[in-house]
C-alpha cells in the first residue's frame, strides 16, 4: 500500500522532473557540440582563399573580440577588399559560441559572397544559415535573388513559398520569376510564350515591358496601348514610327513628334517638347538620352533594370529624359 502514500507520489513526481531536466541538459549540450562541429566542417570548405596572408595569421594569434572582427570585416567590405573581409568572417565564425553571433557572422559572410559575385558559395552559406535558423527572412530574400540570377527559377519559387509562410508579400516577385521562366523555356514556341506572358501582364504591369521587349526581338505584332508608355519610354524612342502612329497614348505621340518634328501634345515632357520644336526648324544636333533611377534607394544607372542592382528591390526604376548632343549614332554597345 506504500505507493498510495502522498509523500511517495511527490518523490516520484520530482524524480521524473529531475530525470527530464537532466536528459534535456545533456541533449542541449550534445546538440550544441554537434552544431559547432557542423559549422567548423562547413567553414573548412571555404578556407582556400588568403591562407598565406599575414593579417590572417595575426588575427589568429591574438585574442581580438568578435565585435572588433566584425567592424574590421565591414571596413574591408566597404573598400571592396572582399577577400580579406571573407577571411576575417571565417576567423570570427571559428571563435564565436553565442548562437546570435553565429547567425550574424554567417549572414554577413553570405552577403559578402553575394556582393563579390560568388553566387553559388553565397547560396551554400545561406542554406547552412537556414538549417540553423529557418525563419531568417533576410537570408531567404537574398537567396531568392541568388537563385534568380543563377536562372534556377524553380528554386527561387520554392524560396518565395517559404517567404509567404512568414507573411511576406512576394506576389510581384513570383510573377516576375514566372515570366523569366517562360522566356528561358527552350520547349515553348514563341506564340505560346507571347500568350502566356500576355496573361501575366494583365496581373502585373511589370511584365508588360518584358512582353514588349520579347515582341520586338521576335518581330511579333504588338498593341502598344496594352501597356503604359511611361514604362517603355526608352524603347519607344528606338521603335518604328509606324508603331507610334498606331498608339492613342499621349506620350507615344510626343515621342513621335520629337523624332520627326511637329507639334508635341500639351502634356508632353519638356525634353520631348524642346526636341520636337528643334526638329521642326531642321536642327539635328540635339537628341535625348535616358537615366534610370531606383525609387527605393535613389541610385542612378545608365541602363534599364527590373531589379535594382544596388538594393535588389523589384519594380522600382524611374526613366528620366536628358537632352544630349546628337552623335549621329544609334544603339550604343556597352
Amino acid at each position: 500500500m506504500g505507493y498510495r502514500d502522498p509523500i511517495f507520489g511527490i518523490i516520484i513526481f520530482f524524480a521524473i522532473i529531475f530525470i527530464i531536466a537532466f536528459l534535456n541538459y545533456w541533449w542541449s549540450v550534445f546538440k550544441s557540440k554537434e552544431e559547432r562541429y557542423g559549422i567548423e566542417q562547413f567553414i573548412k570548405r571555404f578556407e582556400v582563399m588568403a591562407d598565406a596572408d599575414e593579417y590572417k595569421k595575426l588575427l589568429d594569434e591574438f585574442s581580438i573580440s568578435s565585435e572588433s572582427l566584425g567592424l574590421l570585416a565591414r571596413s574591408y567590405s566597404k573598400s571592396g577588399e572582399y577577400e580579406k573581409s571573407i577571411g576575417i568572417y571565417l576567423i570570427a565564425l571559428k571563435r564565436v559560441k553565442n548562437r546570435e553571433e553565429k547567425r550574424y557572422f554567417l549572414f554577413e559572410l553570405g552577403k559578402i559572397y553575394f556582393k563579390a559575385g560568388f553566387l553559388r558559395r553565397g547560396a551554400d552559406i545561406f542554406l547552412e544559415l537556414l538549417k540553423l535558423y529557418p525563419r531568417h527572412e533576410e537570408a531567404l530574400k537574398i537567396l531568392m535573388v541568388i537563385y534568380e540570377q543563377l536562372k534556377e527559377y524553380a528554386r527561387a519559387l520554392e524560396v518565395m513559398d517559404s517567404l509567404e509562410e512568414l507573411g511576406v508579400d512576394v506576389k510581384n516577385e513570383k510573377n516576375f520569376v514566372k515570366a523569366l521562366q517562360i522566356l528561358n523555356d527552350a520547349f515553348m514556341t514563341n506564340k505560346n510564350k507571347y500568350e502566356t506572358l500576355l496573361l501575366l501582364a494583365k496581373k502585373e504591369p511589370l511584365i508588360g515591358r518584358m512582353l514588349f521587349e520579347f515582341a520586338r526581338k521576335e518581330a511579333l505584332d504588338f498593341d502598344l496601348d496594352m501597356i503604359k508608355a511611361e514604362s517603355i519610354l526608352d524603347l519607344l524612342w528606338e521603335s518604328d514610327t509606324s508603331l507610334l502612329k498606331n498608339s492613342s497614348q499621349e506620350l507615344a505621340k510626343a515621342v513621335l513628334a520629337a523624332k520627326n518634328g511637329g507639334e508635341a501634345p500639351l502634356n508632353a515632357p519638356f525634353e520631348l517638347e524642346v526636341l520636337a520644336a528643334l526638329k521642326s526648324v531642321n536642327y539635328t544636333k540635339a537628341a535625348v538620352g535616358f537615366e534610370y533611377t531606383c525609387t527605393c534607394c535613389k541610385g542612378t544607372f545608365p541602363v534599364h533594370f527590373y531589379r535594382c542592382p544596388s538594393c535588389y528591390t523589384l519594380k522600382t526604376p524611374h526613366i528620366s529624359l536628358v537632352l544630349i548632343k546628337n552623335e549621329h549614332e544609334e544603339y550604343y554597345s556597352f
